[in-house]
């Protein structure tokens, strides 16, 4: 549902705090550090009386420490607060604020007697108009003396903000609110307040007149889910997060407020999947907290060619998830930067900023000096990979200087290599290329049916190379052809309903002859093309669709796949009930429900069809037990049968087949059909399908066998092999094609590698194991 808010795993975290592990950094190093017996928030930094302090958000309560030596960072003061895993502190005028969606009200503490006292007077407050006792966040606008309250519980809707005048400190007076919509962050300064609105975007608000704010201009962020945005000095440009798994830090142009323009945007460059928190731009360099990999430094200097000069991976976690620095506070005056770590604690570290080295130029056709867009460039030494943009221009860059080699690669050109690039920090090297044209090819063949030759009309023959992707349909005579083709490897997949898909790898030049596929007749879709599968339903979100699944967790659990069933299949495509990423809640099944419906089979020629096919279904959250379900069905041309509900929510693929003989008339008109539901009250809902086929029925299939026979290589040729876990002993195997003859038998395969010989012609075929009372079926295909 899309309510659900990203949940932190800190329920099955034990033991908090730092332990020695190799940090991974650059240009940043550690000064100071201080653990936690429990998990931190937001931090923020105060200059107090001549020293330097760290206000921290802790699970059970707000934190003050005196980090005036960093090296050894010291608690002054504690104040209890109801648990939560958000707080968000911040300092004005002698005074620490701090909000929790605990509950209780903001926080005020008056820091007045530190350093020599540590006995700190404390209040509450709550309002009165705008009455709250949680709120998700807050900013103050020191210059100004406002307040602003974010994503509180006010009753009458006001999760917007909510305007304190704050020139008493322990005594806010209201203003005014806007609650346009919820603000999940925000930034002020002056007249202009920019928030971030998750899925309803980032919108920069007038609030000259706290009473009757007025929307300037909104956008959305590039994975729709604003989360945090921090503008330059000047106003001229602005920065935003979208705290997704893979998510950008953004920079946008906001010259012309009707005309918002994005100039450049940056992922992390330690590892996949890593999900950005909190922005903020400082001295034309904009610091970010990324969860799991920590703190980065990006140089905006030029913000229409973002490059990385910094970082400091405070986490021994990697990857996605909702874990390590949640904020990164860049202000003091030392120059020190705060990171809070959520499970390993305060660090205080020192940073070198440094400028970029950039790389920048033009990239055009020879000869008539046509733009080239799509153009790879790639840096030796420094991992920095750019495309050319629609008018062939390109901008890259790196924190290390020196010298290297360019290479410019697109599909249809012969590449060009640049040796001897001189990249200088501060400083922009210009590099203009020409391409030159290849030469075209013609290349063609047929597509027909394994045994009899028959032609296939309407087979999809896909070509997919690094820079192009080419599909045919093979005419009423299964021709295919292409006369403009480009040497390079592809990746090939022919697929037609009724038959079974072949893939592989084929190396491509004008001297290659005519390709032709013949494919077994059986219906098999492992979804690497698009087979006019039908979708339907009531649900207003996570309708199924077909493409790579992106990964999505709750409570430390994979929800959303990362990743197809891998069986050994063509491509890494699958079915998916909402595709989009983010939260677990952000597209996950909601309000209703989402069906899933197959071309129709002609079933009549199997004797004991069964239908077989790798599942995911998750089903958690919400109130009260999971109640959501994964419906499969049959049609027969005139009636619908239940064949299974599958509701056990395991968060993995698994595997299920189904014989059809006694549950339906076996008919030419049969359509498999597959319902997932979001009932009242509503959980968090994700489905899955890949690898679906039909067969002829040998035995009863474990739907929870595990995977332990591990066959390799595959694809393979007339030889492969097959390995058994340790102590596996007397294993059957049965090797089947698609029409289900036993093509080879194994009565007593040991443990260990084991290889076998296979006569039969190129396809796919079904490997049968029996072992410990269990059945498991992997799918061998012979080139």
């Amino acid at each position: 549902m899309k309510n659900f808010l990203p949940i932190l795993l800190l329920v099955s975290i034990s033991i908090f705090g730092f332990e020695s592990y190799g940090q991974d950094a650059l240009n940043v190093s550690q000064i100071g550090h201080l653990s936690y017996s429990t998990s931190l928030s937001e931090v923020r930094g105060a200059e107090h009386n001549g020293r330097e302090y760290a206000l921290v958000g802790v699970n059970n309560g707000f934190s003050i420490v005196d980090v005036e030596d960093p090296a050894n960072p010291t608690e002054v003061f504690f104040e209890q607060g109801p648990s939560s895993i958000w707080r968000d502190p911040f300092y004005y005028n002698g005074h620490a604020y701090c909000v929790t969606e605990g509950g209780g009200g903001m926080l005020i503490v008056d820091m007045s007697p530190l350093p020599g006292s540590t006995n700190l007077t404390t209040t509450l407050y709550t309002g009165s108009t705008y009455s709250f006792g949680a709120a998700h966040n807050m900013f103050i606008d020191v210059n100004n003396d406002k307040a602003y309250i974010f994503g509180s519980d006010n009753g009458d809707g006001n999760d917007g903000a909510i305007i304190l005048d704050i020139s008493n400190p322990m005594a806010p007076v209201e203003l005014g609110v806007w609650n346009d919509h919820y603000i999940h962050d925000g930034f002020v300064r002056g007249d202009t307040l920019w928030a971030s609105c998750l899925e309803a975007g980032t919108f920069v608000v007038d609030v000259s007149n706290p009473a009757n704010p007025v929307v300037l201009t909104s956008w959305d962020t590039p994975s729709e889910f604003g989360h945090n945005v921090w503008p330059s000095d000047d106003n001229a440009f602005c920065y935003t997060t979208d705290e997704v798994e893979s998510g950008y830090v953004t920079a946008y142009d906001m010259a012309n407020y009707q005309n918002i323009v994005e100039s450049d945007k940056a992922h992390h460059p330690l590892s996949e999947n890593v999900i950005p928190h909190n922005a903020h731009f400082i001295n034309d360099y904009v610091v970010t907290s990324h969860y799991r990999d920590g703190l980065t430094i990006h140089d905006v200097s030029d913000p229409y060619n973002i490059v990385l000069t910094g970082y400091f991976d405070s986490s021994p976690l990697s990857g996605g998830g909702f874990n390590g620095a949640w904020g990164a506070w860049p202000y003091l005056p030392s120059g020190n930067i705060l990171i809070a770590d959520i499970e390993e604690g305060l660090f205080v570290v020192g940073a070198t900023y440094k400028r970029a080295a950039r790389l920048e130029g033009t990239v055009v056709e020879f000869g008539n000096n046509t733009p080239l867009n799509g153009v790879v460039v790639e840096v030796s030494g420094v991992n920095l990979t750019e495309n050319s943009d629609l008018f062939g221009n390109y901008a890259t860059g790196t924190e290390a200087d020196g010298t290297y080699t360019a290479t410019f690669t697109k599909g249809g050109y012969l590449p060009v290599t640049v040796n001897s690039v001189e990249l200088i920090s501060g400083q922009v090297t210009v590099v203009d290329v020409e391409m030159i044209p290849e030469v075209p090819f013609g290349i063609g063949g047929t597509v027909t049916q394994q045994g009899t030759g028959a032609a296939i009309e309407g087979a999809s023959v896909q070509f997919t190379s690094e820079f192009f992707n080419l599909d045919y349909e093979s005419d009423a005579s299964g021709n295919y052809l292409d006369t403009a083709f480009f040497a390079g490897q592809y990746e090939v997949v022919v697929t037609a309903w009724g038959y079974v898909t072949e893939c592989a790898t084929i190396d491509l030049s004008g001297a290659t002859p005519d390709l032709d596929f013949e494919l077994a007749k059986g219906y098999y879709d492992d979804f690497a093309t698009d087979m006019d599968w039908t979708v339907s339903g009531s649900a207003s979100a996570g309708i199924w669709e077909r493409g790579v699944p992106i990964g999505t967790t709750f409570d430390g659990s994979v929800c959303n796949p990362g990743e197809d069933a891998s069986l050994s299949d063509c491509g890494e495509q699958a079915y998916i009930t909402g595709n989009g990423g983010g939260n677990a809640g952000t597209d996950d099944v909601d309000d209703g429900v989402t069906i899933l419906k197959s071309p129709l089979m002609d079933l009549t020629s199997y004797s004991t069809p069964t239908i077989q096919f790798n599942y995911w279904f998750f089903n958690a959250g919400g109130s009260g037990n999971p109640n959501d379900n994964f419906v499969v069905k049959i049609n027969d041309g005139s009636s619908t049968t239940t064949l299974a509900s599958l509701t056990t929510s395991s968060g993995n693929w698994e595997q299920f087949s189904v014989t059809l003989n006694g549950l339906t008339s076996i008919t030419d008109q049969m359509q498999f059909i597959v319902e997932v539901d979001d009932s009242d009250p509503g959980h968090l809902v994700e489905a899955g399908l890949d690898n679906f086929m039909v067969v002829e029925e040998t035995s009863v299939l474990n739907p929870k066998a595990e995977e332990l026979v591990v066959v390799y290589p595959n694809p393979a040729k007339d030889v492969f092999s097959v390995r058994l876990p340790r102590n596996a002993a007397n294993v059957g195997m049965r090797v089947f094609d698609m029409r289900g003859a036993l093509i080879l038998t194994e009565s007593n395969i040991s443990s260990g590698q084991n290889e076998f010989t296979i006569s039969g012609a190129p396809g796919v075929y079904v490997c049968e194991f029996v072992y410990d009372g269990t059945r498991q079926v992997s799918r061998l295909i012979l080139q």
